[in-house]
């Protein structure tokens, strides 16, 4: 019986894809207890091919955002949690056994980890070190955040309040994980990791990784509103 929806949004992701969907079918959860459903906006690479070959399910999008994309994807989901991946992102072996122990707790309706890089520098890790306190420090303060990057949903609690705002281009994570607190508890899992990429910093710099992401933050905070844009980085 399927009890987790693993959902991975992409488009052009046939650099990283391989590696994610391996992290998910290598769990100790046996395989039959979880679905792979791929969304992609019509990749002009070899990610749908690869996605055909590994995924239980390879569904085709609009390019409408990852946000909408992750929508499509959680309505034919089968399981009674929804966990969402990027494409670069990469979970622990045990990651879905603690989930599901996790999720069965009363109230619980969603989440996230601990998300380390998987090519880090030394400051490169020294800064997601930094990132998953200030995390920790949300959870804390009662304003929960959950990166798509790794994140998960009950999905009755997920389609009650509409899933992903697509009208927010950026920091849609973070405008769901504070309705989804509304409904139940949020949390941040101790007993499993995820494992994301540092393309964006690597390519970009972190002042224009961070600052963009601030702004936007501050942005759907106090006015409900993202940037329209969000170049990606392959």
């Amino acid at each position: 019986m399927v009890k987790i929806s693993v959902i991975i949004p992409t488009l052009n992701e046939e650099r990283y894809l391989p590696s994610c969907i391996k992290s998910v079918s290598n769990q100790t959860l046996p395989r039959d207890m979880y679905e792979i459903i791929v969304v992609d906006s019509h990749s002009s690479d070899r990610t749908p091919e690869i996605a055909k070959k590994y995924a239980d399910r390879l569904l085709v999008a609009p390019r409408e955002g990852a946000g909408a994309a992750r929508n499509v994807g959680a309505k034919i989901a089968k399981g009674k949690i929804l966990l969402f991946l990027d494409a670069d992102t990469m979970i622990c072996k045990n990651f879905m056994e603690e989930l599901l122990k996790n999720s069965d707790k009363k109230l619980i309706v969603g989440g996230t980890c601990s998300i380390y890089p998987s090519d880090g520098t030394p400051f490169g890790n020294a800064f997601f070190k930094l990132i998953n306190l200030i995390y920790r420090l949300v959870y804390f303060l009662g304003k929960p955040h959950a990166q798509t990057k790794c994140c998960f949903y009950r999905k009755n609690v997920f389609r009650s309040i509409g899933g992903f705002n697509k009208n927010l281009i950026i920091t849609e994570d973070q405008e769901m994980a504070w309705r989804a607190g509304k409904k139940g508890k949020m949390v941040c899992l101790t007993t499993a990791a995820a494992y994301s990429s540092m393309r964006r910093e690597k390519t970009v710099g972190y002042i224009k990784t961070v600052l963009p992401w601030l702004m936007n933050y501050i942005g759907v905070f106090f006015f409900k509103k993202s940037s329209k844009v969000w170049h990606p980085v392959r």
